[in-house]
């Protein structure tokens, strides 16, 4: 017993330094927790604005897909609305046609935010969207930072495959993809 007590009283500088950086550990991780709780409860999500699809067609597969909702397009042009439950900010949208040798125009823009149901009506018209096939890229940031992307395969309006994926965190070094979730 007094080799222990001997041993502590000789590195007690040593013990209280492992404590203090014990203790800074302990508090960034309770901010980085804390982040990840504001994020889940104030995360975009932005996609086209969409409507259910006629039932019989749906049911049917017309157009080869039997996905149940298609792009809502009010004035003729696309939507795009946050769905989220938080503000998107820096979103950029690119279209690109599936037959890269497509000759079809490849509309892309920037809107700078986009509140929590927000809308918003797009430059993208839906005749060229029709009798095609897309692939749309949609990134934006949440209010914390973090950065989002939706890609949504459309065929003729109607929405066939979405998902939403995070950069992993080696590529906020230019190195490395994105991670669906």
């Amino acid at each position: 017993m007094c080799g222990v007590l001997h041993w502590l009283t000789k590195y007690e500088a040593i013990a209280i330094w492992l404590e203090g950086i014990a203790l800074l550990l302990i508090f960034f991780w309770d901010r980085f927790d804390a982040r990840d709780q504001i994020e889940t409860t104030h995360r975009p999500f932005v996609s086209y604005m969409s409507t259910v699809r006629a039932a019989e067609e749906a049911i049917l597969g017309v157009g080869g897909t039997d996905a149940a909702t298609e792009i809502y397009c009010p004035g003729r042009q696309a939507q795009i609305k946050n769905y989220g439950s938080g503000p998107a900010i820096n979103i950029r949208y690119a279209l690109t046609p599936t037959y890269l040798k497509s000759t079809v125009a490849r509309p892309e823009g920037f809107l700078v935010a986009l509140r929590q149901g927000g809308t918003f009506r797009s430059p993208i018209p839906c005749g060229i969207l029709q009798g095609n096939e897309w692939e749309t890229v949609i990134t934006y940031d949440s209010l914390t930072g973090r950065k989002y992307q939706t890609k949504i395969t459309s065929d003729n309006l109607v929405m066939t495959k979405i998902s939403v994926s995070q950069p992993r965190w080696w590529s906020y070094f230019g190195i490395g993809k994105w991670r669906t979730g």
